[in-house]
């Protein structure tokens, strides 16, 4: 596989195994373990404090067993690592779109230049709320 183009083939197809292996793991942790609420606020080391903000407004629940997992540095590089996977994967299929129907030269360099310049700056937005979430907020 010398030729970028088989290589970015092939890192395509990986992505995509990743994705799936990534996005199952993030449903699983975000949608079924922290969603019940039969989990009990002792579980995620509560202090007195949370569990009076928790039990005055019980949709908080959900916000501080994020807020645990979001203050955790390993989840921080997992959702990372799931933005970035997802970005590439994501625009680099219309990357190839855009190589396969735009048969002009002038505006393939434009859409594809496009398509990198938006990936790039959804991707930084995604990576700064990620890295800059405060736990503490509330």
């Amino acid at each position: 596989m010398s030729s970028r183009g088989s290589q970015a083939w092939l890192f395509q197809r990986v992505t995509a195994v990743l994705i799936f292996l990534l996005l199952g793991t993030h449903v699983f942790l975000y949608h079924y373990l922290i969603g019940p609420a039969d989990w009990g606020y002792d579980i995620l080391g509560f202090g007195a404090a949370d569990l009076a903000k928790i039990k005055a407004d019980p949709n908080l629940m959900k916000y501080y067993s994020l807020a645990k997992v979001f203050a955790n540095p390993l989840w921080k590089v997992f959702d990372v690592t799931l933005i970035s996977v997802g970005t590439y994967h994501g625009f680099y299929g219309i990357k190839a779109i855009i190589d396969d129907w735009v048969t002009h030269d002038g505006w393939r360099a434009i859409g594809n230049w496009g398509t990198y310049l938006i990936g790039f700056v959804l991707w930084v937005i995604g990576v700064v709320a990620v890295i800059s979430f405060n736990p503490n907020l509330f």
